[in-house]
Formats: structure tokens, sequence, C-alpha cells
């Protein structure tokens, strides 16, 4: 996982995967507040953005996800989104695995998970396996606008 935002994430570049800096470069080249919800493609094969508009909600009723055959950079662009973040755990069995079909699977809340909140114009990248638990609301569910990068493992060199 990594955390940063857009203002200062070419400072740590050099330790980010040279896939991860093709899609934040691509993502500073776009206009993103004039795009609508829906699926973009990006500069390359295996990689593409979402434009999600999502209502937080608590914790609780949020699960916690990892995907197989993708990393994320998940982008807040409007409101404020709170993360739950684990580091992958192999004792931890998927509750819903439906990585065949949409490279996704759902788990129980893991033992050691931390929270974050980002605000606009802070990202997280978790690549996969990471476990991730999006959309939580900080206080009170509200509206978030947000870029979700998908760049396929292979671009990753796993």
């Amino acid at each position: 996982m990594f955390v940063s935002d857009l203002a200062n994430w070419r400072s740590r570049a050099p330790v980010l995967p040279a896939a991860v800096t093709r899609a934040l470069e691509s993502l500073d080249r776009r206009d993103l507040s004039a795009l609508t919800p829906g699926r973009y493609p990006l500069d390359e094969d295996g990689m593409f953005l979402l434009i999600q508009q999502v209502t937080t909600k608590p914790s609780g009723d949020c699960r916690p996800e990892a995907h197989r055959e993708h990393a994320d950079i998940q982008l807040v662009l409007d409101g404020i989104e709170r993360y739950g973040i684990a580091s992958h755990d192999p004792a931890l069995l998927p509750i819903d695995d439906l990585l065949n079909s949409r490279d996704i699977a759902f788990y129980p809340a893991p033992r050691h998970e931390w929270f974050i909140d980002l605000a606009p114009g802070q990202f997280v990248v978790v690549y996969p396996g990471d476990l991730h638990r999006p959309c939580c609301a900080v206080s009170t569910p509200q509206p978030v606008r947000k870029a979700v990068v998908k760049i396929h493992r292979r671009l990753l060199g796993l």
C-alpha cells in the first residue's frame, strides 16, 4: 500500500512501480472534474479509469475486499472517504469469492485493520491481495466522487 496526494507524489515516485507512476501521470493530464461517472480507457492496455459517485456508509456496513488481478489507485475528488486497510492475511478466508468473475473477493473484518481518511486530492494505492474497505463514512454518510485506476498485475511485474 502507498498513501499520498497529487501535490506530493512525485517526490516519492522512485519507490513506486513504473506502472503506478504512469497511471498517476495520466491522471495529472486529465480534467477529472469534467468526466461523468463511468469507465474510461487510459494510455495503455491493462489500465483503465473509473469515475465513481458513492455515498459513504458506516464502516460496519462496508466489506473489506481484495483483488487478485488488479491494483487500485483510489483518488478522492470530492468529499471525505474513510478507508480500512490491512495487509494480506492468508489465514483470512473470503466470505464472498468473486475473483474468477469480477476480480473481487469480500472478507470478514481483519484483526489488524487501520483506518485512514482521504480528502480531495489524496489517494491510496492498494496492490493485488491487499485488503481494503472503501466507502466508509468519517462521521455521517456523505456523497464522495472519486477516480479509481485499475492496473493489471502484469504491468506491475507480478
